[in-house]
């Protein structure tokens, strides 16, 4: 009887063997891979959602501030406080937000209103504003303080606002006031360091001629 020979084409041609990840070595799978691109996309979207909503604030805000200042200059400070009173509840924050702090207890000022203007400018200054806008604060809140005749308080404050201004005339001037205060204060030795301080650092700018005239005063005609 003869045997029947399978030729090689009907003959069953084994499972390839699966590729495993060496040990020790195990990739992520595709699903896992597919969360990982979902969650980063996310994160993107969201990081733009919070960028593009801030700098629309800031935009509404600044506009805000445009029309409370339009109505300032054109004499309506009732319409230029509430606007501006409206502009930092609706929009605290911003940096027009903080620029309206400032004009709204500049109006106060004006207004007669120091006492209140110090209380607010105290509470501004207490959020740690960035310096562009602390050194203006501190500068307003002195000159609410010398409208008291809390001559002491206000040379500190003038002080400070030194301290924050980031260019060299600002300083020069809130110093040669932080003398004058210090001076109405009976502060003579304070009141000669502001001086001193601004002919020495700042003899560049307009205000070192009035340094060197005050300091001369105090002095006895020595500098």
């Amino acid at each position: 009887m003869a045997t029947i020979v399978e030729s090689p084409s009907t003959q069953q041609t084994p499972a390839p063997t699966p590729v495993t990840a060496a040990p020790g070595r195990k990739g992520p799978s595709p699903r896992a891979l597919l969360i990982a691109v979902g969650v980063i996309a996310a994160i993107a979207l969201g990081a733009w959602m919070v960028t593009s909503s801030s700098s629309r604030k800031e935009e509404f805000a600044a506009r805000s501030l445009m029309q409370a200042r339009s109505a300032a200059l054109n004499g309506n400070l009732p319409m230029a406080s509430s606007e501006l009173q409206k502009l930092i509840d609706t929009y605290r924050g911003t940096d027009a937000a903080r620029e309206a702090v400032i004009s709204l207890n500049q109006i106060r000022m004006i207004n007669g209103q120091s006492e209140l203007a110090a209380v607010n400018l105290r509470e501004f200054l207490g959020t740690n504003p960035p310096a562009r806008f602390a050194a203006p604060a501190e500068g307003l809140l002195a000159a609410a303080l010398e409208n008291a005749g809390k001559h002491a308080e206000a040379a500190d404050a003038f002080r400070r606002a030194a301290a924050a201004a980031t260019v060299g005339y600002l300083k020069a001037e809130y110093l040669v006031d932080a003398g004058r205060a210090y001076r109405n204060a009976g502060k003579t030795a304070e009141a000669q360091a502001a001086y001193r301080e601004v002919i020495e650092k700042y003899d560049a700018t307009t205000s070192v001629t009035e340094a060197r005239v005050r300091l001369a005063e105090l002095a006895g005609g020595k500098l």
